[in-house]
């Protein structure tokens, strides 16, 4: 039976759902933050949110709504005693294998930490996708690359967590680690690269510039396989809505084609059935192009 999966989180409606229940998430989180004790911070889901971390829709609606809502995540640093409030699940976690640190005028868990605390709550491919937004090292500006310091952690700072001791749901991070990749910018993106690979496909090249014959810059991509001249780009929603957008993808795509590469657009629809509509897509223009499976 073929997989009916639904499309990432990040399209149409759900997305509106998702950015409404992370704003009421926060809301409550700042409201909480007035009467925390002075040794608290945010953890877990919510701390995720206040990171911006991409998170599946099933678990955002659980924090403040439904029978028996999860409530803003609140800790404190063992010996204390995990807080109780109403609207509030609390934590006392270990300081040995716990990241604080001030973020949005709130103390809240680290990136890595926080990566790390949602294992018991994610399976492996969203630990993948909160991974690859960790990582990711954002550009500053058009072809103007950021630094390593830029992303919200490191690589080498997700193993640590790893390393720092026995924590729940740890085999799930370590099925995760090896597959997270920086470079990937969004839900989808990892998804297409996670499905590819899983298909045998080789692994493409993330965050990738193109330039002409003359050596001048036309932009960058998603996903590109440059040995075989193929780029490959996922149109969020954003792409479709945004009008600006849309006419800089026309532009950049009549760009790329004249300079000799393919380009091959890809929406939440082809990511449906584990991604093998993307799959075959690539598959196939990877065949024109003279890759042999």
């Amino acid at each position: 039976m073929r997989s009916t999966s639904p499309p990432p989180d990040d399209d149409g409606d759900i997305a509106a759902q998702a950015r409404a229940l992370r704003t009421e998430i926060e809301r409550h989180a700042r409201a909480f933050a007035t009467i925390a004790p002075s040794d608290g911070f945010f953890s877990h889901v919510t701390a995720a949110v206040l990171w911006n971390l991409p998170l599946p829709i099933r678990l955002l609606r659980t924090v403040l709504h439904g029978e028996t809502p999860r409530g803003i995540d609140v800790s404190v640093p063992t010996p204390r005693r995990a807080p109780k409030s109403a609207g509030v699940r609390g934590h006392a976690l270990l300081p040995a294998l716990t990241g604080i640190v001030p973020h949005a005028g709130l103390r809240v868990t680290s990136p890595a930490t926080t990566w790390a605390l949602l294992a018991p709550l994610l399976s492996v491919d969203e630990l993948i996708e909160a991974g690859d937004a960790i990582v990711r090292i954002p550009r500053k500006k058009g072809m103007q690359r950021g630094a390593p310091s830029d992303a919200l952690a490191s690589l080498t700072q997700l193993a640590r967590c790893l390393d720092a001791g026995r924590r729940e749901g740890i085999g799930r991070l370590r099925a995760a680690l090896p597959q997270i990749r920086v470079g990937s910018a969004s839900v989808g993106e990892t998804r297409v690269r996670l499905a590819c690979a899983r298909a045998g496909l080789p692994e493409p090249d993330l965050d990738f510039d193109v330039f002409d014959g003359d050596g001048q810059a036309i932009g960058f991509t998603e996903l590109a396989y440059p040995a075989w001249r193929l780029l490959i780009e996922y149109e969020g929603d954003h792409h479709r809505t945004d009008r600006a957008q849309w006419d800089r993808d026309i532009e950049k795509h009549a760009a790329c084609t004249a300079a000799g590469w393919e380009t091959i657009r890809l929406t939440a629809r082809h990511l449906r059935e584990s991604g093998a509509p993307a799959v075959q897509r690539v598959r196939d223009a990877l065949i024109r192009a003279g890759w042999h499976p």
